[in-house]
């Protein structure tokens, strides 16, 4: 007998047993109905049009271009059964089939294609299976991406991670994913992701004369996901797929955690949201994690060491300390954060990429990024910051669910048009070249 919401093999759940959790649960808002519109992630079918800097994409793309046999060039693509293939037409493009040596690529930008990682990607629908084109259309310089599992079980970890860039549909935890990206706007302009009749009664449901902006709203979820105890609190509950939000009726309570979500955004963007009392920066925020050594480039991801005992996390001929063991094994629903980011940076490289036969997934890094070093430190600080400040968000949860609250009965349900993706707009390539 399955339980509630249990995950069945394949990573489906049986929707004919009953919801797990009690009315409480049920009362809660559902994140999906306080943000109407949920989108899948890029999803590419190949490797090779995501790395982790910038030139490898340059050198990827002339070998491709390079490659003049339209049957070898099919085989580096990594041709599918079924999707894009090197002969699409993809409307404003030219066919990759008629690429001649020499040709310049779209746009390479900033691409996330897992929790808390930065890596960079082509802007180019004709390399991916399912661009998502809503997403690309909805980016600019105040956009965030909250991504989270809404159509499988949560695991231990925050409930929800965010990006400013667009999210590979798998960007949660590496697998699992479907409709989980959850942008703050819906489009490039900034109209919110949430119904303005919505946000209305949140505001009375706070009380006389309090108001609740989409960043506020969209601030206040992120405390209680991404700041707090949740998945742990909630387990039972999330073993029905779909995270619900204790949303407080105390207005100096709704602000205190307005006020704890923002800067667990700004944390979690590296310094590139919600800056207001900062410096804009993230920059390295602990002095205490430090580098000894030259990092080096690890052959594999195994080759990379960490010692609890000391403190250190060996990669290659260098090591960092006080890194602390939380920091090592902070996961999101089951994916180690930093064995994930570091495998990516690794020679031989880590999941399908190691494994590809393409010519395109073997032109891999040589030697270890100066820029990887900054980047290690800002992810280390992250996390450690991230598990110091838990305490403070349980002690808010705590709060807001022992108070009063808006019920979901309390707002209108969201108009059809809302939970749609929106329509006309900017492709990914125009996209990039606006940013």
């Amino acid at each position: 007998m399955v339980r509630a919401g249990q995950r069945l093999p394949g990573g489906w759940f049986d929707p004919f047993e009953p919801v797990a959790g009690g009315q409480d649960w049920l009362d809660y808002p559902a994140l999906t109905d306080l943000f109407p519109w949920q989108q899948p992630g890029c999803m590419w079918n190949r490797t090779w049009p995501v790395a982790p800097t910038h030139d490898l994409l340059v050198d990827r793309w002339s070998a491709f271009v390079a490659i003049e046999d339209p049957a070898a060039r099919a085989d580096a693509y990594v041709t599918p059964r079924h999707g894009r293939s090197i002969t699409t037409r993809v409307p404003g493009l030219p066919r990759l089939v008629d690429l001649g040596p020499g040709a310049p690529s779209e746009p390479i930008v900033r691409f996330a294609p897992r929790s808390f990682d930065r890596q960079w990607a082509f802007a180019d629908p004709r390399l991916a299976k399912t661009e998502s084109p809503s997403l690309w259309a909805s980016v600019s310089d105040q956009q965030i991406f909250l991504t989270s599992l809404l159509t499988s079980s949560i695991g231990r970890g925050p409930g929800a991670t965010v990006a400013t860039s667009v999210p590979d549909k798998h960007h949660f935890r590496g697998s699992f994913g479907a409709k989980d990206v959850v942008p703050l706007y819906r489009d490039a302009r900034g109209t919110p992701n949430a119904d303005p009749k919505a946000l209305g009664a949140i505001g009375e449901g706070l009380g006389p004369g309090a108001t609740a902006a989409i960043e506020d709203l969209f601030a206040y979820v992120y405390a209680v996901l991404g700041g707090a105890d949740y998945t742990e609190r909630f387990a039972e509950e999330l073993l029905t797929p779909g995270p619900r939000i204790p949303l407080t009726a105390d207005a100096d309570l709704f602000a205190e955690a307005v006020a704890f979500g923002r800067e667990l955004l700004w944390l979690h963007t590296y310094g590139e949201r919600f800056s207001e009392g900062h410096d804009g920066v993230l920059g390295t925020l602990l002095p205490s994690i430090a580098v000894d050594g030259r990092l080096t480039l690890p052959e594999r991801p195994n080759d990379i060491e960490y010692d609890a005992g000391t403190q250190s996390l060996r990669i290659g001929d260098g090591k960092l300390t006080g890194v602390t063991p939380e920091v090592w094994a902070f996961e999101v629903s089951g994916m180690a954060v930093v064995k994930k980011w570091l495998g990516y940076r690794t020679a031989r490289g880590a999941g399908r990429a190691a494994s590809s036969s393409s010519p395109l997934d073997q032109i891999r890094p040589t030697s270890w990024a100066d820029e990887w070093t900054t980047e290690l430190l800002e992810l280390l600080s992250v996390l450690q910051r991230t598990i110091d400040l838990q305490p403070r968000g349980i002690d808010l949860l705590d709060r807001v669910v022992a108070g009063p609250l808006i019920a979901a009965s309390d707002l209108p349900e969201p108009p059809a048009e809302l939970r749609k993706p929106p329509t006309g707009g900017r492709g990914p390539t125009q996209a990039a070249l606006e940013l």
